[in-house]
């Protein structure tokens, strides 16, 4: 996902500073999540089950494609430029940390979700399809990338902010249609989840453990 954004201030950041933003993240959420986040919502009572996590993943993607349509159209505004910055060589008056927050939350939203869609994947399919499932949800990730060519033409000058703005859009409706459809099964795990003995359960870090009513065992 192309979130990079020129023709603004680097205050001195080296141009690996952006690659390294991803990982740094991760870095800082994994052992949070596991040690502070996910005990303090079960304390809470509150069940942040697999769906839920795919869910709230595929949100922090679309708010970051929305801060950064808000950002590219800051730089049109404010830049000497306007609306042609990357064919003036000026850059607009605007800190590149701001670049942080959308790699931030498309981290958060590769934890979230692609992580939990595999690990999911995984324990559902019976251990004779595994391979299979999980190579039909790379090819829906080969899908999206190919969707994604599509919004090529609107990849430049001045048409960056109906870019990331369209695919924001993209983005909300699928999360929308993803919770939808498939919010009665995570009902239906979530209970199962609290019966003793039940299929497929959650561990404390979220992650599935197959129980004594397993089939494959």
């Amino acid at each position: 996902m192309g979130l990079f954004i020129a023709n603004i201030e680097t205050i001195g950041l080296p141009n690996d500073f952006y690659s390294n933003i991803n990982p740094f993240t991760l870095i800082i959420i994994i052992p949070f999540f596991d040690q502070f986040l996910y005990p303090a919502l079960r304390k809470a009572g509150i069940n942040f089950s697999p769906l839920k996590r795919i869910t709230a993943g595929f949100a922090a993607a679309t708010l970051a494609l929305i801060w950064t349509a808000i950002l590219q159209l800051y730089i049109y505004r404010l830049g000497p430029c306007k609306t042609q910055p990357n064919g003036c060589g000026q850059v607009a008056p605007i800190s590149a940390w701001w670049q942080t927050g959308p790699f931030s939350l498309i981290a958060l939203s590769e934890l979230l979700s692609v992580t939990t869609g595999m690990e999911y994947c995984f324990a559902k399919a019976p251990t004779n399809m595994r391979s299979l499932v999980y190579a039909i949800y790379l090819f829906m990730t080969a899908i999206a990338a190919a969707v994604g060519q599509a919004f090529v033409p609107l990849s430049d000058d001045p048409l960056l902010v109906w870019n990331y703005t369209v695919i924001a859009a993209i983005l909300f409706v699928g999360t929308c249609g993803f919770w939808w459809s498939f919010r009665e099964l995570d009902r239906q795990e979530v209970g199962e989840a609290r019966v003793p003995g039940a299929t497929t359960t959650a561990t404390t870090e979220g992650n599935f453990v197959s129980g004594e009513g397993d089939p494959e065992k």
